[in-house]
């Protein structure tokens, strides 16, 4: 147990899916639909079109990410390499939450849509940042590493929105 009482090995261990969704796929699911929405939002469909086109366009990339892994795991008999490609690329469904859901919590609260495009990029930002920084932690880095490590990730974000605003 950690001084603080909290100690997140010991919460993730007991949730183990967390750990399994927060993978390279997740970092790449998240710029994904960052991206998606601000190209979307750029022909202004409204925030419900805006939300199931971002939704559609990124299950459509799972379903490609699944079956190119199944495809090429040759070591694998089919069962096998369909569930682990399932798992491997959970990250980038579970990648669609936050920034869709602030999509989705915007809509309801009637803003704007330049407003919830915003709100949702800048979840994104947090979002790379926090999956960055749990990825040098895996690797038991320091805190400097974590930050960088972080900072780099959100910077991925943070180039999203400077050319959303380029081209707005």
């Amino acid at each position: 147990m950690k001084p603080s009482g909290f100690d997140l090995d010991a919460r993730l261990r007991r949730y183990p899916w967390v750990s399994r969704a927060m993978n390279a796929e997740a970092v790449y699911g998240t710029v994904l639909t960052a991206g998606l929405i601000s190209a979307f939002s750029l022909y202004n469909p409204g925030l419900p079109a805006l939300i199931a086109r971002t939704v559609g366009t990124v299950l459509v990339f799972w379903g490609a990410h699944v079956y190119a892994e199944v495809v090429g795991n040759r070591d694998m008999s089919w069962r096998e390499a369909i569930r682990e490609a399932l798992q491997r690329s959970a990250g980038l469904l579970w990648a669609l939450i936050v920034p869709v859901a602030c999509l989705i919590v915007a809509a309801l609260l009637g803003w704007s849509m330049d407003a919830a495009v915003d709100l949702s990029l800048w979840a994104a930002v947090v979002t790379l940042a926090v999956l960055g920084w749990w990825a040098a932690r895996q690797r038991q880095a320091g805190s400097r590493a974590k930050l960088a490590t972080a900072a780099g990730t959100a910077g991925m974000g943070l180039a999203l929105i400077a050319l959303k605003a380029l081209v707005h």
